[in-house]
Protein backbone atom coordinates (compact mmCIF):
# COMPACT_ATOMS: atom_id res chain seq x y z
CA UNK A 1 0.00 0.00 0.00
CA UNK A 2 2.71 2.59 0.79
CA UNK A 3 4.16 2.02 -2.69
CA UNK A 4 0.73 2.77 -4.18
CA UNK A 5 0.54 6.03 -2.23
CA UNK A 6 4.00 7.07 -3.45
CA UNK A 7 3.10 6.30 -7.06
CA UNK A 8 -0.26 8.05 -6.69
CA UNK A 9 1.46 11.08 -5.19
CA UNK A 10 3.76 11.31 -8.23
CA UNK A 11 0.75 11.29 -10.57
CA UNK A 12 -1.06 13.84 -8.40
CA UNK A 13 1.94 16.20 -8.38
CA UNK A 14 2.24 15.98 -12.17
CA UNK A 15 -1.48 16.65 -12.62
CA UNK A 16 -1.39 19.47 -10.08
CA UNK A 17 1.51 21.13 -11.89
CA UNK A 18 -0.43 21.00 -15.18
CA UNK A 19 -3.54 22.33 -13.44
CA UNK A 20 -1.60 25.24 -11.95
CA UNK A 21 0.15 26.00 -15.25
CA UNK A 22 -3.15 26.11 -17.17
CA UNK A 23 -5.06 27.73 -14.26
CA UNK A 24 -7.75 25.03 -14.16
CA UNK A 25 -7.34 23.40 -10.75
CA UNK A 26 -11.12 23.22 -10.14
CA UNK A 27 -11.65 21.51 -13.49
CA UNK A 28 -9.01 18.89 -12.69
CA UNK A 29 -10.41 18.38 -9.21
CA UNK A 30 -13.90 17.67 -10.58
CA UNK A 31 -12.49 15.46 -13.35
CA UNK A 32 -10.39 13.43 -10.89
CA UNK A 33 -13.39 13.15 -8.58
CA UNK A 34 -15.40 11.70 -11.46
CA UNK A 35 -12.59 9.31 -12.43
CA UNK A 36 -12.21 8.24 -8.79
CA UNK A 37 -15.91 7.52 -8.31
CA UNK A 38 -16.24 5.60 -11.56
CA UNK A 39 -13.06 3.60 -10.92
CA UNK A 40 -14.50 2.38 -7.62
CA UNK A 41 -17.57 0.81 -9.22
CA UNK A 42 -17.35 -2.98 -9.00
CA UNK A 43 -17.95 -3.57 -12.72
CA UNK A 44 -15.34 -1.01 -13.71
CA UNK A 45 -12.85 -2.42 -11.17
CA UNK A 46 -13.30 -5.86 -12.70
CA UNK A 47 -12.13 -4.40 -16.04
CA UNK A 48 -8.82 -3.39 -14.46
CA UNK A 49 -7.96 -7.00 -13.66
CA UNK A 50 -8.86 -8.51 -17.03
CA UNK A 51 -6.36 -8.82 -19.78
CA UNK A 52 -7.32 -5.92 -22.01
CA UNK A 53 -5.04 -3.92 -24.23
CA UNK A 54 -4.36 -0.61 -22.46
CA UNK A 55 -5.75 1.45 -25.37
CA UNK A 56 -8.99 -0.55 -25.32
CA UNK A 57 -9.28 -0.28 -21.52
CA UNK A 58 -8.65 3.48 -21.74
CA UNK A 59 -11.30 3.93 -24.39
CA UNK A 60 -13.86 1.93 -22.40
CA UNK A 61 -13.11 3.91 -19.24
CA UNK A 62 -13.27 7.26 -21.07
CA UNK A 63 -16.55 6.26 -22.75
CA UNK A 64 -18.07 5.38 -19.36
CA UNK A 65 -16.93 8.72 -17.88
CA UNK A 66 -18.21 10.74 -20.84
CA UNK A 67 -21.52 8.91 -20.82
CA UNK A 68 -21.90 9.50 -17.09
CA UNK A 69 -21.21 13.24 -17.21
CA UNK A 70 -22.85 13.78 -20.62
CA UNK A 71 -19.88 15.72 -22.01
CA UNK A 72 -16.48 15.11 -23.54
CA UNK A 73 -13.33 14.73 -21.49
CA UNK A 74 -10.60 17.09 -22.67
CA UNK A 75 -7.37 15.88 -24.27
CA UNK A 76 -5.37 16.29 -21.03
CA UNK A 77 -7.79 14.06 -19.11
CA UNK A 78 -7.76 11.47 -21.88
CA UNK A 79 -3.97 11.48 -22.00
CA UNK A 80 -3.81 10.96 -18.24
CA UNK A 81 -6.13 7.95 -18.55
CA UNK A 82 -4.05 6.55 -21.44
CA UNK A 83 -0.83 6.88 -19.43
CA UNK A 84 -2.28 5.35 -16.28
CA UNK A 85 -3.84 2.47 -18.25
CA UNK A 86 -0.55 1.87 -20.06
CA UNK A 87 1.12 1.43 -16.66
CA UNK A 88 -1.77 -0.65 -15.19
CA UNK A 89 -2.54 2.05 -12.62
CA UNK A 90 -6.18 3.01 -13.22
CA UNK A 91 -7.07 1.32 -9.94
CA UNK A 92 -5.01 4.04 -8.18
CA UNK A 93 -7.37 6.85 -9.29
CA UNK A 94 -9.06 7.20 -5.85
CA UNK A 95 -5.66 7.63 -4.17
CA UNK A 96 -4.51 10.05 -6.90
CA UNK A 97 -7.65 12.11 -6.29
CA UNK A 98 -7.04 12.17 -2.53
CA UNK A 99 -3.41 13.23 -3.05
CA UNK A 100 -4.51 15.92 -5.52
CA UNK A 101 -7.00 17.32 -3.00
CA UNK A 102 -4.23 17.39 -0.37
CA UNK A 103 -1.97 19.32 -2.77
CA UNK A 104 -4.78 21.80 -3.44
CA UNK A 105 -5.25 22.34 0.29
CA UNK A 106 -1.53 22.90 0.81
CA UNK A 107 -1.51 25.35 -2.07
CA UNK A 108 -4.37 27.28 -0.42
CA UNK A 109 -2.46 27.35 2.88
CA UNK A 110 -4.81 24.86 4.47
CA UNK A 111 -4.06 21.54 6.11
CA UNK A 112 -6.42 18.67 6.90
CA UNK A 113 -6.12 17.17 10.35
CA UNK A 114 -7.69 13.84 11.17
CA UNK A 115 -8.67 13.32 14.79
CA UNK A 116 -9.43 9.76 15.86
CA UNK A 117 -11.01 9.13 19.24
CA UNK A 118 -12.89 6.35 20.99
CA UNK A 119 -15.94 8.54 21.58
CA UNK A 120 -17.29 11.80 20.14
CA UNK A 121 -15.42 14.92 21.20
CA UNK A 122 -17.26 18.09 22.17
CA UNK A 123 -17.21 21.19 19.98
CA UNK A 124 -15.11 22.91 22.63
CA UNK A 125 -12.48 20.14 22.53
CA UNK A 126 -12.40 20.14 18.71
CA UNK A 127 -12.09 23.93 18.61
CA UNK A 128 -9.22 23.86 21.08
CA UNK A 129 -7.37 21.23 19.03
CA UNK A 130 -8.05 23.25 15.88
CA UNK A 131 -6.73 26.48 17.44
CA UNK A 132 -3.58 24.84 18.80
CA UNK A 133 -2.80 23.07 15.51
CA UNK A 134 -3.50 26.20 13.43
CA UNK A 135 -1.11 28.17 15.62
CA UNK A 136 1.55 25.44 15.55
CA UNK A 137 1.35 24.87 11.77
CA UNK A 138 0.69 28.53 10.84
CA UNK A 139 -2.05 27.37 8.45
CA UNK A 140 -5.80 27.19 8.26
CA UNK A 141 -7.01 23.88 9.65
CA UNK A 142 -9.78 21.60 8.41
CA UNK A 143 -10.69 19.04 11.07
CA UNK A 144 -11.99 15.57 10.23
CA UNK A 145 -13.19 13.74 13.33
CA UNK A 146 -13.45 9.96 13.20
CA UNK A 147 -14.53 7.58 15.92
CA UNK A 148 -12.73 4.27 16.39
CA UNK A 149 -14.53 1.99 18.83
CA UNK A 150 -11.42 -0.24 18.99
CA UNK A 151 -9.56 2.52 20.87
CA UNK A 152 -9.79 2.27 24.64
CA UNK A 153 -9.34 5.98 25.31
CA UNK A 154 -7.31 8.96 24.21
CA UNK A 155 -6.90 10.69 20.89
CA UNK A 156 -4.75 10.24 17.80
CA UNK A 157 -4.08 13.23 15.58
CA UNK A 158 -2.90 12.68 12.01
CA UNK A 159 -1.45 15.57 10.00
CA UNK A 160 -0.21 14.31 6.64
CA UNK A 161 2.52 11.77 7.45
CA UNK A 162 2.81 12.83 11.09
CA UNK A 163 0.86 11.04 13.81
CA UNK A 164 0.51 12.34 17.35
CA UNK A 165 -0.55 9.28 19.32
CA UNK A 166 -2.20 10.19 22.60
CA UNK A 167 -4.15 6.94 22.82
CA UNK A 168 -3.88 4.62 25.79
CA UNK A 169 -2.49 1.90 23.52
CA UNK A 170 0.20 4.28 22.23
CA UNK A 171 1.15 5.30 25.75
CA UNK A 172 1.40 1.68 26.88
CA UNK A 173 3.57 0.81 23.87
CA UNK A 174 5.91 3.76 24.63
CA UNK A 175 6.10 2.75 28.29
CA UNK A 176 6.83 -0.85 27.27
CA UNK A 177 9.61 0.35 24.97
CA UNK A 178 11.13 2.49 27.74
CA UNK A 179 11.02 -0.36 30.25
CA UNK A 180 12.68 -2.80 27.83
CA UNK A 181 15.54 -0.47 26.93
Amino acid sequence: MPNEVVISHIYAVAIFNVAIAYKNVRKWESMLDLFSKISQHSLVRSLFFRYLESKKLSNIFIAICEDYQKKQIDIFGKNMIYIMAENNRLSLLPIVFKEFVNLCAIHKGMVEIEIISSSPLSCRQLNKISDVMAKRLSKKVNLVHKIDKAMLAGVMIRVGDTIIDGSIRGRILRLNHILQS
